[in-house]
This record gives structure tokens, C-alpha cells and sequence, in this order.
């Protein structure tokens, strides 16, 4: 069974963690959607440098391109899709140790995402026995429950 996190009414701050211990192969987290935007999508291209007319001029799409309006940069999804809330919020270090991701389809401006990540995997390490690795199977839909990404995620969790 899962721990519930506790919060800290004055801080909000998580007092109750959840273990690997108590992750268990099966489960499932899902996000509630987020809802891709033209600023997300220039933004994220003023940060990065990647300017590419695929994703900032809507007069490149067309017969340049295969798309009919500017596409989302793969990875501005990744980055949604990885910052998405979801029960493993609360798990105890939850640090990413892989991320991969295999673009499946473009996302859109006005696209609504959402991540279904479950777990495969929840084994102890061997040479640091206070942690262990949590392997999911990631899936990012877009609001049609087309599949846009998909991949395989690794983190790291503390023992009790």
C-alpha cells in the first residue's frame, strides 16, 4: 500500500514520504493535462536557441513542411511531461537518473498532454542498500489519446 503525503498547513512543505518499499510494480500515475501554448513554445525556443521554422514561423509550415501549423519542440514536451505533478511527487529522493524518449507524434499549440507512466520495475541497489531504482514505462497522450511520446523513465528512491 502507498503512503499518503501529510502536508505542513503553514508551509506546505511534504512530511510523509513514500519508500521503495512501498512501490510496487503495476502502479499507475497520471498526470492531469497540460495544455501546450504558443508563448510555451516561443519561450522554450528564446531559452534554448532552437529556432527552427518547424516550430517559431507559421509561414514555414505548409508545403515545407508535413505539419500544418508550427509543431512543439520534442523536448518542450519531455520537459511538460517530466514536470507534470503525479503521486511520485512524494516519493522519497525521486531523482531522475534516465530519461528517454521516443517522439512519436507532434504537439501543438492548444495541445492538452497529459503523462501515464507505470511502473515496471522497483528493485534495491546492491552496492547502496538505502536506496534503489524505480523503472516506469512512459506515455504522453495528447487530448485525443493519440500517443505523442513514449519511453522509459529511472529514479531513484530512499529506503526505509
Amino acid at each position: 500500500m502507498l503512503a499518503v503525503a501529510t502536508l505542513r498547513p503553514q508551509t506546505g512543505a511534504i512530511v510523509d514520504r513514500t519508500h521503495l518499499e512501498e512501490i510496487e510494480v503495476g502502479l499507475e500515475l497520471v498526470s492531469d493535462p497540460v495544455t501546450i501554448t504558443s508563448a510555451d513554445i516561443a519561450a522554450f525556443a528564446e531559452l534554448t536557441g532552437d529556432h527552427n521554422p518547424l516550430h517559431v514561423d507559421a509561414a514555414a509550415v505548409g508545403d515545407a513542411s508535413p505539419f500544418d501549423a508550427p509543431i512543439a519542440h520534442g523536448l518542450l514536451v519531455t520537459s511538460i511531461s517530466s514536470g507534470q505533478p503525479t503521486s511520485a511527487d512524494r516519493w522519497a529522493l525521486g531523482i531522475y537518473l534516465e530519461e528517454t524518449r521516443r517522439f512519436v507524434a507532434p504537439g501543438f499549440a492548444g495541445d492538452a498532454i497529459r503523462t501515464v507512466s507505470t511502473v515496471t520495475e522497483v528493485r534495491r541497489s546492491r552496492s547502496k542498500p538505502d536506496r534503489g531504482v524505480v523503472t516506469m514505462q512512459v506515455r504522453v497522450l495528447n487530448q485525443r489519446d493519440e500517443l505523442v511520446q513514449e519511453g522509459v523513465d529511472l529514479v531513484l528512491v530512499a529506503c526505509r
